[in-house]
């Protein structure tokens, strides 16, 4: 017998242990079975899980979950990602705690600590998603790792592949860096902030004292490396100065006055200042014009190659002193406030600095356009389908991307070179260690995973590897074939890949889901998915993104503490819709709790009248009208679920059981059970309980594991066929049925419900009885209700119920309809009727107050225009409810008289 009350945590406990053991998850190639495969998005080993990681993993769950009980051969791919520069930062936190900094370890020892932390990191993450309910095979020999030495080799092969075809190569071009990072960043790792600023008006003077050119900036400090000043050829202010040289302020140098369509007319004064070496636009009109490339601030964020004044000082300390000096000099014409949108690290939230840096890059426009292709034909089908056109227009506008990062963990670049034959090309720290390398001043590279017996140009041996990484998502961009071995051919790649389905967020598809396309693309010769299942991301109740400085994270294991696996699961669920944000609260876990507890509860009311010695109840099936209805809405809720799974659309798949769970065979059905449980009916009933309620659980298995399989297990004893675990059991059929039992039972609902509102409105006690009288000319729909007034007898505590054609309305009786009925209910003798109309008046008054008070905020518009929009929805929201309270209170003061 099921305890009293569900505890979560020793059933959690226990199930997830005997899956492990049991290896339910595991899966190997089946010729006879279609494969299911979903290859995890593997997490970072930068820490515990968040709320986000739960809900990824819900989803993905409930498809394997679901596939599997469809007959698929179903594989959910575990792994890791070693996170690069995000892990790298959480060990230098380490570091700085200890008063360290990687470099008082060395690069070796830093690596080496590294890797025990993913150690450490990495079995805390797999026991989290263990905790969740995953349906993982988290076996030790399962387990990916992006840096594990098959991913490793599959990156130099692509990597090799990829140099020999032309895609990779190694120049100098205008780059994010992260000052605080130390490394280049690709375009869609930098973030844009808005931020105020001021807009420094400078003037420029003529070589020749003919006059001046005014250049607005944000950036006066970057003027030191300015090659010239730019203004649009169409631009009719400067006609006739093209060509002529102007003086840089606050130094020797002599820049031209250049004509170029890039130049926006409309901003400052039309003229812009022309720094190609920190600016990408200013990098582009350089190269058009063949100017000068001067880098003043270095890869530490600091001055170089200006005036000495300057030389050695920070980006803000150089602002502020080459603010003071133009001001001084009478160059700095006015300043403004001004508000702009400003690059900062992903990572760390830095300023970053746009510089020109020699680094491997990967050409992406031949890659991007079979990747447009395979979306516009929807061999990569989006769900929802909105995400299709960002993904494609991302796509269209790609640029090259950096790949090589300064930073130590990671995948090394498979390039080494030779002391004596890239000479200067070689640059080293004042450790002697090799610091960068330059294409331009000699280096020359030699392709190999490990390092070579010998250099294949002079024969020499002191070979030194390229001090750089690869960015963190050219591993991970491989992981759809990576993770079955390639570019080994397995017999795992043939059968799993391409994988079904990819379960991601939106934040990360164009770092990743595109470069995966792609690289399918490239590498298999078809993309690595033909579904792409986006979501939102959660936020916490008020909108906002979760951060730890906000205070408002929320880590998912101390929910499944509180509440347990499966509320958390079914309220990420009930909220993830149409690829939308979550906004997430403890509040709706409550919910999620709630049905855990019906569904238990449920449970035990149906072993209360099962036999104490476990056996089948195999009587035959009852046919009276509950009965048939309440195997009609099995079947309905089935079909609904079905369907929605198929689309991708699992939060009304849940809600389809859900509903027919709570409101339908609990609500309704097991109500109209009770007294035909103490009858001979029992037998039957109870069999036909069994069979859908055993039914639901399997159908509610891929959505809340735990529960459905305490539960399933506890009752499968008693029926015809017992099975075994829900993962290995069929997803239910919907049986046959024609619906006419749920109309005629809807018809009876409708009455009951309406009965129920005037009990409710007149707070009539449950166990008091009332008289109730039915009134309608559809013959055939009084014949139905006569049949069903049993049922009504029961559910609206009626003891008296007449039913017929011209029966007269009592006086003082309360009116209601449903359907084809008039109904009433006297209320003489059932209530004390003044001091029923005493309060329903109060209550009156109270509604107008409130309705006043809505209609008031609704009406100031000041509010309206600083309000929140959930606040203005929630006072409309309250306007409608007072609305149709003073309706309903002003009709039954009038029928009381």
């Amino acid at each position: 017998m099921l305890s009293k009350a569900y505890d979560p945590k020793p059933v959690e406990a226990k199930w997830a242990d005997t899956w492990q053991k049991e290896r339910l998850f595991i899966s190997t190639p089946s010729p006879d079975k279609k494969p299911f495969v979903v290859v995890i998005p593997p997490p970072n080993i930068t820490g515990a899980l968040h709320i986000g990681h739960a809900l990824n993993n819900t989803l993905q769950d409930v498809l394997i979950r679901y596939a599997r009980m469809m007959g698929r051969e179903a594989y959910w791919v575990p792994g890791t990602d070693h996170g690069g520069i995000a892990t790298q930062n959480v060990m230098e936190k380490q570091l700085k705690a200890e008063g360290k900094t990687r470099h008082d370890l060395g690069r070796e020892e830093f690596i080496k600590r590294t890797w025990a932390w993913y150690e450490e990191c990495g079995g805390t993450i797999l026991g989290q998603l263990r905790r969740l309910g995953c349906a993982l095979d988290l076996d030790k020999s399962n387990v990916r790792f992006t840096m594990d030495k098959p991913r490793a080799a599959a990156v130099f092969e692509a990597f090799r592949y990829m140099w020999e075809k032309g895609q990779i190569y190694r120049r100098e071009r205008m780059i994010n860096w992260c000052t605080r990072c130390g490394t280049a960043l690709s375009d869609i790792e930098v973030e844009y902030e808005d931020e105020k600023s001021k807009l420094w008006h400078i003037k420029y003077a003529f070589e020749d004292g003919t006059g001046s050119v005014t250049v607005a900036t944000t950036r006066p400090e970057t003027m030191l490396g300015d090659s010239a000043v730019a203004v649009n050829p169409e631009d009719t202010r400067y006609k006739g100065l093209h060509g002529k040289k102007l003086k840089l302020p606050l130094t020797d140098r002599v820049i031209p006055l250049v004509a170029d369509e890039g130049v926006e007319k409309d901003f400052g004064t039309g003229a812009v200042k022309i720094t190609p070496a920190h600016d990408p636009l200013d990098f582009e009109i350089g190269e058009r014009h063949s100017l000068e490339v001067l880098r003043v601030i270095s890869y530490e964020g600091k001055m170089v190659n200006c005036p000495a004044k300057y030389a050695g000082l920070s980006v803000q300390a150089a602002r502020k002193a080459v603010v003071e000096d133009l001001s001084a000099a009478g160059l700095l014409e006015k300043e403004e406030h001004y508000k702009h949108s400003v690059s900062k690290c992903s990572r760390c939230s830095s300023h970053i600095e746009p510089l020109v840096s020699e680094q491997w890059f990967v050409k992406m426009k031949d890659m991007a356009a079979p990747a447009i292709a395979a979306a516009e034909k929807e061999d990569v089908k989006f769900y929802p389908a909105s995400w299709k056109k960002p993904f494609t227009q991302w796509l269209g506008k790609i640029q090259d991307w950096c790949i090589s990062r300064q930073i130590w963990w990671g995948h090394r670049i498979p390039v080494w070179y030779c002391r004596a034959c890239s000479g200067a090309g070689m640059k080293f720290d004042d450790k002697g260690e090799l610091s960068r390398v330059s294409f331009e001043d000699g280096a020359l590279p030699v392709i190999s995973q490990d390092k070579p017996s010998s250099c294949p140009k002079c024969g020499g041996h002191d070979l030194l590897q390229d001090p750089d990484v690869l960015d963190t998502w050219f591993s991970s961009a491989l992981w759809p074939f990576s993770v079955f071995g390639w570019p080994e051919k397995t017999k795992e790649l043939d059968y799993y890949y391409p994988t079904s389905v990819l379960v991601t967020g939106y934040e990360i598809l164009y770092l990743w889901v595109a470069r995966m396309v792609m690289s399918g693309i490239e590498h298999m010769g078809r993309p690595p998915f033909s579904q792409v299942y986006v979501h939102g991301i959660v936020r916490d109740k008020h909108g906002k993104k979760m951060s730890k400085s906000l205070g408002n994270v929320v880590d998912p294991l101390v929910m499944v503490d509180k509440y347990g696996t499966d509320a958390l699961r079914f309220s990420l669920m009930a909220q993830t819709m149409g690829g939308r944000d979550i906004p997430f609260s403890e509040e709706g876990i409550v919910g999620g709790r709630n049905f855990v507890n019906k569904l238990y509860n449920a449970a035990r009311f149906m072993q209360m009248y099962l036999p104490e010695t476990p056996a089948p109840v195999t009587a035959a099936k009852p046919a009276e009208l509950a009965d048939r209805w309440i195997t009609e809405r099995y079947a309905e809720a089935l079909r609904k679920s079905r369907a929605a799974m198929a689309e991708y659309d699992l939060p009304k798949a849940q809600d389809a059981l859900y509903g027919f769970i709570w409101d339908e065979f609990c609500d309704w059905y097991l109500e109209l059970a009770k007294p035909r449980l103490q009858g001979p009916d029992k037998d039957k009933v109870l069999a036909l309980m069994l069979e859908l309620f055993t039914g639901a659980l399997k159908a509610l298995h891929p959505f809340m594991p735990y529960v459905t399989e305490e539960l399933y297990s506890s009752l499968k004893v008693y029926l015809p066929k017992p099975g075994g675990y829900l993962l290995n059991e069929a997803w239910p059929e919907a049986p046959a049925t024609d619906g006419a039992a749920t109309a005629a039972m809807q018809e009876l609902m409708g009455v009951i419900t309406q009965l129920r509102v005037v009990r409710s409105q007149f707070e009539i006690p449950p166990g008091k009885l009332i008289t109730a009288l039915a009134v309608s000319g559809d013959a055939p729909a009084l014949d139905r209700l006569k049949a069903g007034a049993a049922y009504v007898s029961l559910l609206a505590k009626v003891e008296d119920l007449a039913v017929g054609r011209d029966l007269p309305k009592p006086p003082r009786a309360i009116s209601a309809i449903a359907g084809a009925f008039n109904l009433y209910v006297p209320m003489d003798g059932t209530v004390d009727l003044e001091k029923e109309k005493v309060r329903m008046a109060k209550e009156l008054d109270k509604a107008r107050s409130d309705s006043d008070q809505c209609r008031q905020r609704l009406g100031d518009a000041a509010f309206m225009a600083r309000a929140p929009k959930a606040e203005i929805d929630k006072i409309k929201a309250r306007s409608e409810e007072c609305g149709g309270k003073i309706s309903r209170l002003t009709a039954i003061l009038e029928e009381l008289g």
